[in-house]
């Protein structure tokens, strides 16, 4: 007998769609064409418009996607580089962090033992001092701790221990990251 597949339920508000909308329009016109470094201080302004949490020092590239900037939290002197991908849910960045280029922070997820596999949002956390390189991709729920290093086209779906050095897929501990001066 065929298993009966039950309707589709969205569990995304009404409310967030329409704010993602505005954002993803005014985005075009308000953030994303004033991709010069001269213009840092108000795509950062444009950003805690739409309500992320940022620091007066930390850059946001105008290349970055960044489709719930309400979710965004940045500490000083801490980088989202080009073509960098967020997802809709929250993501915490310490401070003095980088996230390179082309990086997938993917703070949301489906919930696989349901046929209607709906959308579960959840969190990303990169603490203080810690280099996310090249196309990385990080998944929701994961927590990178401070100091460590996440090497280029690294595939994170668990914590990563503070001042390590990890990178692969799915990604593997390389060293203890020593600092020398």
């Amino acid at each position: 007998m065929e298993k009966e597949i039950p309707k589709y339920i969205d569990s995304i508000p009404k409310s967030d769609k329409l704010r993602r909308f505005v954002w993803q329009i005014l985005s075009y016109v308000l953030f994303k064409p004033f991709a010069l470094p001269f213009f840092r201080a108000w795509r950062i302004a444009v950003l805690r418009l739409f309500g992320a949490k940022l620091h007066k020092t930390c850059n946001v590239y105008a290349s970055a996607y960044i489709p719930s900037p309400w979710n965004l939290e940045m500490g000083e002197e801490s980088t989202l580089g080009p073509q960098v991908k967020l997802h809709i849910g929250k993501t915490v960045i310490g401070r003095k962090v980088m996230v390179s280029q082309r990086t997938y922070l993917c703070s949301a997820t489906h919930q696989i033992d349901s046929l209607n596999t709906p959308l579960v949002i959840g969190e990303i956390h990169l603490h203080d001092f810690v280099w996310v390189a090249a196309e990385t991709f990080i998944m929701s729920g994961v927590t990178v701790g401070e100091g460590a290093i996440v090497g280029a086209r690294a595939a994170v779906f668990k914590d990563v221990d503070p001042w390590t050095v990890v990178g692969g897929n799915p990604v593997k501990f390389i060293k203890k990251r020593e600092i020398s001066k």
